[in-house]
């Protein structure tokens, strides 16, 4: 059997695959939605969820009221996967994707750290539909191998912050798979919410990056 995918990824079925919505009234929309060769999400399970099928999820635009579906689906009923687009494929597409007021802030963002987009902005540039507006956060996603790398990404974000008009959200990617909001990790807490594929579970700031330290 295929590995699961990671949560962010995109996710595209077959023509014929056997997937059902978690609220069967959002049937008619999400088969609209994956007839255009729309993709799904890939989204967090609880950690004593008992069904198999891989978990998805479809945001839809502003104009629909931003709601979230739901869908499952069996693992071998996914046509083909992709991580998350890149920020610097959304730089490219210009305009269409990222609107001139936000294209100085990212490219400064761009410029501090390798990133992956999920959110508005990523979604827009998917499917073509208006999903991007004044009051947007930017959504990405950086993959961090240890803490003082962590730290100093952090340190940047912060400093990003402070020049650029825009809220920037995201997450900090973890060697063993998990991920930090990344404003979370620059709070001093002891312990941080780490999501995985399987749940979310609060775990000790120390130890996030401690089996792949002492390896080193």
């Amino acid at each position: 059997m295929p590995e699961r995918p990671a949560r962010h990824t995109l996710v595209w079925l077959s023509v014929d695959a056997d997937w059902r919505a978690d609220v069967p009234t959002h049937e008619p929309r999400l088969a609209a939605w994956l007839a255009h060769g729309f993709p799904a999400v890939v989204a967090r399970r609880a950690a004593d969820d008992p069904d198999p099928r891989l978990r998805l999820g479809v945001p839809l635009p502003p104009a629909e009221g931003k709601q979230r579906l739901s869908l499952r689906v069996p693992l071998h009923d996914v046509a083909r996967m992709h991580a998350p687009p890149a920020l610097s494929e959304l730089l490219a597409a210009g305009d269409a994707v990222v609107p001139q007021a936000w294209q100085q802030s990212l490219h400064d963002l761009q410029a501090l750290a390798p990133a992956r987009v999920f959110g508005a902005f990523a979604w827009q540039w998917l499917t073509a539909l208006p999903y991007v507006h004044e009051r947007s956060d930017t959504d990405l996603l950086w993959q961090v191998t240890d803490a003082a790398q962590a730290e100093a990404l952090i340190a940047q974000l912060l400093a990003w912050e402070s020049r650029h008009p825009h809220r920037l959200d995201g997450e900090l990617c973890l060697p063993d798979g998990g991920a930090v909001n990344w404003r979370e990790l620059a709070g001093r807490s002891r312990q941080v919410l780490v999501k995985r594929l399987d749940g979310a579970a609060l775990e000790a700031r120390d130890t996030l990056f401690a089996t792949r330290e002492a390896i080193a």
